[in-house]
């Protein structure tokens, strides 16, 4: 495989078809069919001008054109062939990257990019390789099939694979070698027939298909890799859609077998072909081989005949002797013993001519090769034949050469028949016509024909190829090869015997073609059979797909008809076959449909009766009227228990209900008992229903007519037994499972309707419960819903806050809610409850207690706030803070006496020991008093809104150093501090002094109130707009009830544990005036035995300072 770096090395050139029929007929169909998608294709114009495509496909059909002629690679073909009368090209090129350029245009830009691009590839292999026209449009129609194949968006495993270029590629380039064929045969000389030039255009696409597929494999994987490293060359994924034969069941069918007879045929065609042409090659070289025995074995007598003559007249005593005249007499009389040569000569010994019959003017003179015959002949008395040779005289001959002896009886001279080429034509005749085309010629020992019947060929060369030759068959001595004719350069069969007792060889040679032709005739008929036999399976399949697939089409028809509620739509499909099963199928199951829709209806208004009437005694007539029209029974009636009643609720329907009365006990106490029942005659009825004989007839006397049907089917609430829906008919009935499940239906909408109704009856005697403690309580109350609209408020709360029911109820909280306070406590998230004061404009004080309404199933339903007037309680307060204010102002000076007068007392004189407890107990007595009004004093001014000492406080700071103030009381109480708080935590803007007291309070009563508990955990993080500072002890922890008076003032936990720890209850009292003051928060979340955590939560920044 010769391989070039440069291809484009020879002088480009272009010629026209040398076949114009079939030349300009494929170039005008190329031409048109090139428009054609062009104008197909206009909208990728529009797509290709705008942005840089135009210069993407410029580029990438610049480097088609040079690729095309990088690193070419040839194979060369079986012999070597001619295209036309001014081309020789004996290879078939290809190029490792040739179809890279066309594989991105028809992936990353459009089908017309892909086109032109395709162009210019094959423009290149035009100039400098094939030189034919129509090179070019093979590889444009390869690009706008690549870009098909690549761009295609049908879904399915087959499509997808087509979408890889290593799959598309090597399809797409082995479709191009298809076109290959017919563009060689447009090329071929026109002195070539049409079989032979078929041949060589089969070879010529046949030589070509190895390169390109070479080519489109390598240059297939490399587009592959290049795509898989920048894959946003790709283009965005078209929407996927069924293919064509997806959408439709006649084509898959029809489709499937065409492709598949296609293929079968092809093959077929191909084996029967490859057959008969391997059955007449072997017909015509028998043939061959036959004729060119025959001819070889007459050679002998031909030689021996002539030599003979010249034997028998080489033994006349006077040759040398005699005259001229004398000598001359005897030629003649040799030469018209038989047409035999053409002229007869004596010559001497040293190739002078003696004489020589006829004899025109002069003697002739010996020719080269006839002298050293003469001289060979005397010197080894043996009988030769010459070379064929050209003479002046008698043109072309071939000489027998005899010696003549003397008198001792050496020879001394020589006779010489030269033998004319019309005698050796005689001798081919035989060769010629083989088949109707065949020639034959004959070859002497040096290899030169010496018989041919064209003339220009006599005397030159012929051999036999070294490798090749094959012998014709196992018992023959003729040999066979392939070659090529001097003029056509068609192939050809040659067939050549080589004498085994003379030296010529006979040589036949027969036009390919005749074996094509041969071939032809024995397969046509063969071929035409399959092809009849293909297209009457063909007619039939159409024939037969239609009978599938137009009644599948009806059914589908009818099918959509009925999806789209039209239920009367009738099709009729005939046959017994499964297609006609499947209609009738298909009309009973729209018979079921039309049944089940009517059902469906019917239970769809019953149970929208059943859910327009609450009241159980609105709802049941409607139920028992569908009963009847689903059923069509005489009579329906409903019992049902009745719990605040010892007798039943009874429903009746239908002319029999009031005849069906008399078994309403009897079939509920059987229902509840054993379940359904069914009676299929009045026998059966009969046998199992009795009429009790106390009681009373039924209304107009006995029962007006048997019941030859009756079903009692029980209603129950989940597993509790509600009552029995009874249907009586006045025929026998089997009950088909249909009619069972509309029945049990019937009797779960009843069991629904009977439930609905005892509880619309339960929920509004509770409504009315609630209607009237909600308007009874002087707490006001408003509820929300999900949506924060509002759902009820009570007289409180209209009488309150001036909400007008009428205006209130279903319209939206900010709306409605004026109060700002109360607004955000209605809508602002909340965990699960919160509590606030809020101050109306009338000056009154309301304590709101806010929860959040969650479903079992823990769906937030709303918000429920509870609000009572504290304004009396908050009066009362006040008064007493202002009262704790006054003593604990007027008891700070005489506690500050009675402190240092208590601690000047050892300073009088020694105290005993019991004086020393007194004085000690008074001290400690002072101190608490102290701390007591210290933080009263505290709680005071910051409840009076002292203003704030505001800065940046640093939360890391302070905890640290609060920690470390309690360190040594925190170790001797068994505890330790864990701090944990995250880098770049902000500053808090507020009081540090305040701040400082409350982690001082919740920090120190970790020692007061969980000693001994190992780690207490400090946190500082920022949530939101908020620093949240919790500290986590693993102490006894706090129920419940007393977490929700922590921060109230003086409150204590009452329990043993808590009895020697001195205190004022006002520490988290302090701690939650702070938050307030800096709008911030503080809460507990405690459980018993595990421990507390109290969170401080303040605002990053303080929006205004009261």
């Amino acid at each position: 495989m010769p391989f070039d770096l440069w291809g484009a090395n020879a002088t480009p050139q272009i010629v026209l078809p040398q076949r114009p029929l079939i030349g300009y007929f494929l170039l005008a169909l190329y031409l048109l069919a090139f428009g054609a998608l062009l104008v197909n294709h206009r909208a990728d114009w529009r797509q290709l001008r705008g942005g840089r495509r135009w210069l993407w496909t410029l580029l990438l059909a610049l480097a088609s054109l040079l690729l095309s002629q990088t690193f070419t690679f040839s194979f060369a073909t079986r012999a070597p062939f001619a295209l036309s009368d001014t081309l020789q090209s004996a290879t078939a090129t290809g190029t490792p990257f040739g179809l890279i350029p066309i594989l991105l245009a028809a992936i990353t830009l459009n089908p017309t990019a892909a086109l032109l691009v395709g162009f210019f590839s094959g423009l290149g292999r035009a100039l400098w390789q094939t030189h034919q026209v129509l090179t070019p449009f093979h590889f444009a129609f390869a690009g706008i099939f690549l870009s098909w194949t690549c761009r295609q968006p049908y879904t399915g495993r087959f499509y997808a694979w087509l979408r890889r270029p290593l799959v598309s590629g090597p399809l797409t380039l082995l479709l191009t070698a298809l076109l290959i064929a017919p563009a060689t045969f447009a090329y071929i000389a026109p002195n070539t027939t049409s079989l032979s030039a078929f041949d060589l255009a089969l070879s010529t696409a046949w030589t070509y298909l190895p390169p390109l597929l070479l080519e489109a494999i390598l240059s297939s994987l490399a587009v592959t890799l290049l795509l898989v490293g920048l894959p946003r060359l790709l283009p965005p994924p078209a929407p996927s859609r069924p293919s064509p034969q997806s959408r439709s069941l006649r084509w898959r069918l029809l489709g499937n077998f065409f492709l598949f007879a296609l293929i079968l045929i092809f093959l077929l065609l191909i084996v029967v072909y490859n057959v008969a042409v391997l059955v007449s090659q072997r017909l015509v070289l028998n043939q061959m081989a036959y004729n060119a025995q025959t001819v070889s074995s007459t050679i002998p007598d031909f030689l021996a005949q002539r030599q003979n003559l010249l034997v028998q007249y080489s033994q006349e005593p006077d040759w040398l002797t005699a005259d001229a005249a004398t000598q001359t007499q005897t030629l003649r009389q040799l030469f018209r013993s038989g047409p035999l040569y053409r002229r007869v000569i004596l010559a001497d010994s040293q190739a002078t001519v003696r004489a020589a019959y006829p004899n025109d003017a002069t003697n002739p003179l010996l020719t080269s090769l006839e002298r050293a015959a003469v001289a060979e002949a005397i010197s080894t008395r043996a009988f030769l034949t010459s070379a064929a040779q050209v003479t002046a005289v008698d043109g072309y001959t071939i000489s027998f050469i005899v010696p003549v002896p003397g008198s001792d009886g050496q020879p001394q001279a020589a006779l010489i028949g030269r033998a004319p080429e019309t005698s050796l034509m005689t001798l081919i005749a035989g060769l010629q016509g083989t088949r109707g085309e065949g020639i034959g010629f004959l070859v002497d020992s040096a290899g030169q024909i010496i018989a041919h019947p064209r003339a220009e060929n006599l005397l030159t060369i012929w051999k036999a190829p070294i490798s090749g030759p094959r012998p014709v068959n196992d018992t023959a001595a003729a040999f066979t090869y392939e070659g090529r004719a001097a003029q056509t350069n068609a192939r050809e069969l040659v067939v050549y015997v080589t004498g085994q007792d003379h030296p010529w060889t006979v040589v036949t040679a027969v036009p390919y073609e005749v074996v094509l032709g041969l071939a032809l005739t024995i397969s046509a008929p063969m071929a035409s059979v399959l092809l009849l036999a293909a297209a009457l399976f063909a007619i039939n399949l159409i024939y037969l797909s239609r009978s599938i697939t137009q009644p599948l089409g009806k059914l589908g028809q009818a099918a959509g008809d009925i999806a789209a509620g039209n239920l009367d739509t009738s099709v009729t499909v005939k046959g017994e076959d499964e297609i006609g099963q499947l209609g009738r199928a298909f009309e009973q199951m729209q018979r079921s449909l039309q049944k089940r829709l009517d059902e469906l209806s019917l239970l769809l208004g019953v149970s929208q009766d059943v859910a327009a009437h609450i009241d159980i005694r609105a709802g049941m007539p409607a139920l028992l009227q569908g009963a009847i029209r689903g059923t069509g029974a005489a009579g329906v009636r409903i019992v049902v228990l009745n719990p605040n009643h010892p007798h039943p609720l009874t429903f009746g329907e239908g002319p029999a209900a009031a005849d069906m009365a008399a078994y309403d006990r009897q079939l509920m106490s059987l229902t509840r008992q054993h379940g359904e029942q069914r009676f299929s005659s009045a026998a059966e009825i009969q046998a199992a229903l009795t009429l009790p004989t106390d009681q009373p007839p039924p209304p107009g006397g006995p029962l007006r007519g048997p019941l030859g049907g009756l079903i009692a089917i029980p209603i129950r609430g989940g597993s509790r037994f509600q009552g029995v829906l009874v249907l009586g008919y006045r025929q026998p009935r089997q009950f088909a499972e249909s009619e069972l499940n509309l029945l049990h239906t019937l009797a779960g909408l009843a069991a629904v309707q009977v439930i609905n109704g005892f509880l619309f009856a339960s929920a509004e005697g509770g409504r009315r419960r609630l209607a009237a403690v909600l308007a009874s309580t002087s707490d006001a109350v408003i509820v929300t819903d999900q949506t924060e609209r509002v759902l009820l408020v009570n007289p409180a709360m209209e009488r309150a806050f001036a909400l007008p029911v009428a205006n209130t109820i279903n319209q939206p909280v900010r709306r409605v809610i004026q109060l700002p306070r109360l607004r955000e406590l209605l809508t602002e998230p909340i965990d699960r409850s919160r509590q606030m004061e809020i101050e109306t404009e009338s000056g009154n004080t309301w304590y709101a207690n806010a929860a959040t309404i969650i479903s079992n199933s823990g769906q937030v339903m709303g918000r429920v706030v509870v609000l009572h007037d504290i304004t009396t309680l908050k009066e009362v307060d006040r008064l007493k803070s202002e009262f704790v204010q006054t003593v604990s102002h007027d008891l700070r000076s005489p506690l500050t006496f009675m402190q240092g007068y208590a601690t000047m007392l050892p300073m009088v004189g020694d105290l005993n020991e019991q004086q020393q407890v007194y004085a000690t107990k008074i001290k400690a007595g002072i101190e608490q008093m102290t701390v007591l009004v210290n933080n009263l004093l505290d709680l005071g001014r910051i409840e009076a809104g002292v203003d704030l000492v505001l800065s940046d406080v640093d939360v890391e700071q302070l905890i640290q150093a609060i920690v470390r103030d309690y360190e040594t009381p925190a170790a001797e109480a068994g505890l330790n501090y864990v701090v944990e708080i995250p880098a770049k935590l902000p500053p808090l803007h507020g009081d540090a002094g305040l701040i400082r007291q409350a982690l001082s309070n919740l920090v120190g009563n970790t020692i007061k109130y969980a000693p001994q508990s190992g780690a207490v955990v400090i946190r500082a993080a920022q949530v939101g707009e908020e620093v949240i500072v919790s500290v986590r002890d693993r102490g006894p922890g706090i129920s419940r009830q007393d977490q929700a008076h922590l921060f109230e003032k003086f409150f204590r936990i009452k329990e043993r544990r808590t009895e020697r720890v001195k205190g004022s209850g006002l520490g988290l009292a302090i701690v939650h005036s702070i938050a307030e003051r800096h709008g911030g928060r503080v809460w507990c979340e405690s459980t018993l035995g595990e421990g507390s955590t109290f969170f401080l939560a303040l605002p990053v920044r303080l929006a205004s300072v009261a």
